[in-house]
């Protein structure tokens, strides 16, 4: 009777667990968009002074407002001290911090990626993306390596790339990559966000 009792009980708290996932999930997109912006944190001048430990060339550009999109404590990167970028990158604080800090341990003399701030909805959702909070960057090249043609070989530049993939679970919270979906089948999307870590 005791396992019984107990084989329900576990039951009910899967089920309620589903439920409440279903709601979280299915939140009104324009409440949660409203509500991510006020779980951003970081920034303000203790993040700058940490990001000089990484960057010369950056800019401050306090609240920045694209449309409904809003970064709390912008910053336009034009380059990092040990890496060169493909273009300027306009993150939040903490993340281009962030970033700085993955740079340096993955030892990237040369990125190129595929964007950082975009005021955008994710694919076939009406939440934002990551992008728009400037907390996400897509990266299709590290070093001499694409993500395109080198990811998940057996070569220097693919085990470089697998090495980033993992590397980068220590700085962001979600790892997309091309084993992820097809989707990111030429570039890694990493960010700040909720969502499903690593892959």
């Amino acid at each position: 009777m005791k396992i019984l009792l107990r084989l329900i009980s576990i039951f009910i708290i899967i089920g309620l667990i589903g439920v409440i996932a279903e709601f979280i999930y299915n939140i009104p997109s324009n409440s949660f968009n409203a509500f991510r912006y006020y779980t951003l944190y970081g920034g303000g001048e203790r993040c700058l002074e940490k990001l000089k430990e990484y960057s010369n060339e950056f800019t401050s550009l306090g609240t920045l407002k694209n449309g409904k999109c809003k970064i709390k404590n912008a910053v336009e990167i034009s380059s990092y001290k040990e890496t060169q970028i493909s273009s300027k990158y306009t993150l939040s604080c903490p993340t281009a911090l962030k970033i700085g800090k993955y740079f340096k341990e993955i030892k990237a003399n040369y990125v190129e990626d595929m964007g950082t701030n975009n005021c955008r909805t994710i694919s076939g959702s009406n939440i934002m993306s990551e992008h728009s909070y400037g907390t996400a960057i897509d990266l299709s090249k590290i070093n001499n390596a694409s993500v395109k043609t080198d990811w998940n070989k057996n070569t220097e530049k693919g085990k470089l790339l697998s090495n980033a993939s993992k590397v980068a679970c220590k700085y962001f919270s979600n790892i997309i990559t091309p084993s992820s979906d097809a989707a990111h089948h030429d570039h890694f999307h990493f960010d700040n966000g909720y969502g499903r870590k690593c892959f």
